[in-house]
């Protein structure tokens, strides 16, 4: 995992803030829980569209930063795409961000061609200057953030995301406000 910025204080936050852990199908995971609001997001996105918050109001969202050049990130991506299929008929939003800055390149090329390899389907904004990741103290990436329908954050996973993970941290959560 690559790092976007020294945020030392982050990363204590995220180890005192750590549950133990819930079983996924494939073992056990751990995911700290957060609290506080999502941060906007807002941008251009790849296709050339454009997003708005309006796009995830009152509903669950799960939010992925990553970038077409990190390892890690091309692991989790088949997950991403089972967790959008078998989640987003029950109202969850998925939204991608994509890294630029930060030592990782705007390869918006590349991550066209990452989308479409892993059959993304949903938008994925581009984070020019990585101004998202910096809002959402992001300290690297992947990193997938869950924030119930209310639009506060309830759980951060930093580095990839393992299978069953993201059904089971949402179960429970709200899927509508």
């Amino acid at each position: 995992m690559r790092r976007l910025a020294p945020v030392p204080l982050v990363f204590a936050l995220l180890l005192g803030a750590c549950s133990s852990g819930a079983a996924s199908e494939q073992g056990s995971f751990l995911a700290a829980k957060v609290s506080g609001p999502l941060p906007p997001l807002s941008g251009t996105t790849l296709g050339g569209g454009s997003l708005v918050p309006a796009a995830y109001r009152g509903h669950v969202v799960v939010v992925n930063f990553w970038n077409p050049e990190c390892p890690p990130c091309r692991k989790e991506a088949p997950e991403l795409k089972t967790a959008w299929q078998r989640l987003s008929p029950l109202g969850v939003r998925f939204i991608g961000v994509m890294v630029a800055g930060m030592h990782w390149p705007d390869d918006q090329s590349g991550a066209r061609a990452y989308v479409r390899e892993f059959g993304l389907r949903y938008p994925v904004v581009v984070d020019k200057g990585a101004a998202i990741a910096l809002a959402a103290r992001v300290p690297g990436i992947p990193e997938t953030i869950v924030a119930d329908a209310s639009g506060q954050m309830r759980y951060r996973v930093l580095g990839a995301l393992k299978p069953g993970e993201l059904t089971a941290l949402i179960t429970g959560l709200s899927m509508s406000s």
